[in-house]
């Protein structure tokens, strides 16, 4: 990885070719192509706070939603402070985290720099300038949450020992 450079505009970019910025440097809201329109509530999703996505809505795929300025990412954020590749969101056993992929402006849950953090409801995100609040949505059926009760795989297992403690008592 080498050193930051000035890009041909004369602009301070890292290694991606991200702009470094500063966060008072906040410009005009700019629409993204990945935000949802159809307005799923149910299901987890970031929620733009600030320029230059205030009020767009993110829905988060079950398992891993990419997150950067590119076009192949799962959530596009056309903004130049937000590096190609910048973070991930991870969603497993009902849990979901977020993992910076080394972006140069960093990413931010509530303020604090984050390299692999959980996430919780109303938690809030930064990627370079791009805020957002994280909601994790409704429980629905067919979620990977973690199961309520006992599993019936631990009754069979009880029932088992049981029967062999039984049979052990049987066999005197």
């Amino acid at each position: 990885m080498g050193k930051d450079h000035k890009d041909p505009k004369g602009e301070w970019t890292g290694p991606q070719g991200t702009i470094l910025f500063h966060p008072d440097e906040i410009a005009e809201v700019v629409a993204s192509p990945s935000a949802d329109v159809e307005g799923d509530l149910d299901r987890a999703a970031l929620v733009g706070i600030a320029p230059p996505f205030a009020d767009q809505r993110f829905v988060l795929k079950r398992g891993k939603t990419r997150i950067g300025r590119r076009e192949d990412n799962d959530i596009v954020l056309p903004d130049d402070s937000v590096s190609a590749q910048h973070a991930w969101i991870l969603h497993d056993n009902g849990q979901y985290r977020v993992l910076n992929m080394l972006s140069t402006n960093g990413t931010f849950i509530n303020d604090a720099k984050a390299h692999d953090g959980p996430l919780v409801e109303g938690d809030r995100l930064r990627f370079g300038r791009a805020e957002f609040v994280f909601h994790a949505g409704a429980a629905r059926a067919g979620d990977d949450a973690p199961a309520r009760g006992i599993p019936p795989w631990v009754w069979g297992g009880a029932l088992l020992v049981l029967a062999l403690a039984a049979g052990v008592l049987l066999a005197f």
